[in-house]
């Protein structure tokens, strides 16, 4: 089966003619929202667990703000609901939490608890299994332009047994959300196309497994961000989109992201 991707993002401009007068454009604003970007990857590296990964905190800007402000001085908790212990995460940067993360187990729920501006988020999941990347290689193929297009054809093996939802990872900033439904304990071989990649760049592929509400979210990040399901913006969507974050003390004040924990697999390719 082959699935063929390409990831592409259209620039539209306007163009004014014969303005003279300068135009007031008054956009409706409203209070910033908290947001959460909370992925930890878990995989083995010769034989031993690691767990890695970050939640990065910041806030809702309006449009046209050049920088999306960081949201500081929150406290950042993670919570392993089978045994009540709790692990305090610290802040690295502005916003941004490393350090902390303990090693993560399946078959356990974990919750993220997050306090902010006296109001308390809360989010749980539970470590999902990734499939595992059997090989990359690079391909001569391509979609619309021999010149800027670059084939990878990817393979991997569906974990066996249940239902399973991935997320590949293709570095640029591209993502494609995998349902295992028609291949189910089995595996599959796609072809990736990049563009503007040079003989000798080092590309990283990234397999992370999700649950079915994450999926969901992504694809419609990818949808609003003009990438129909497959690459693109997977970070600031032109519209808001619920994650699995509640507000506990004022749920009406809601957060928006996600928290997810995934086993990962990663392969790389040097281009020739």
């Amino acid at each position: 089966m082959l699935v063929k991707k390409i990831a592409r993002i259209l620039i539209l401009g306007v163009l004014f003619i014969a303005c003279e007068d300068p135009i007031d454009v008054d956009l409706e604003t409203s209070e910033p929202r908290l947001v959460v970007d909370a992925i930890i990857g878990y995989n083995f590296n010769d034989g031993e667990p690691v767990t890695a990964g970050e939640v990065k905190l910041t806030l809702t800007a309006p449009f046209f703000n050049q920088e999306v402000p960081a949201a500081e001085n929150a406290t950042v908790l993670l919570r392993d609901e089978t045994t009540g212990e709790t692990y305090p995460l610290q802040e690295n940067e502005p916003g941004i939490f490393r350090d902390g993360i303990p090693d993560l187990e399946f078959n356990r729920a974990y919750s993220l608890i997050i306090t902010y501006n006296n109001e308390t988020y809360t989010a749980t999941t539970q470590l999902m299994r990734s499939g595992t990347i059997e090989s990359v290689t690079q391909g001569d193929g391509f979609l619309i332009d021999e010149e800027e297009e670059t084939e990878v054809i990817i393979s991997f093996k569906d974990v066996v047994g249940e239902r399973n939802y991935y997320l590949f990872a293709f570095g640029f900033n591209n993502f494609l959300v995998s349902d295992d439904e028609y291949y189910m304990d089995n595996g599959l071989t796609f072809s990736y196309y990049y563009e503007e990649v040079e003989p000798g760049d080092l590309l990283t592929i990234t397999l992370l497994g999700i649950d079915k509400d994450f999926a969901a979210y992504t694809e419609q990040i990818l949808t609003q961000s003009g990438e129909n399901g497959g690459g693109g913006g997977f970070g600031v969507a032109p519209a808001n989109v619920r994650g699995n974050l509640y507000n506990t003390t004022n749920p009406e004040n809601y957060a928006l992201g996600y928290f997810a924990l995934s086993e990962t697999d990663i392969a790389l390719i040097r281009i020739e």
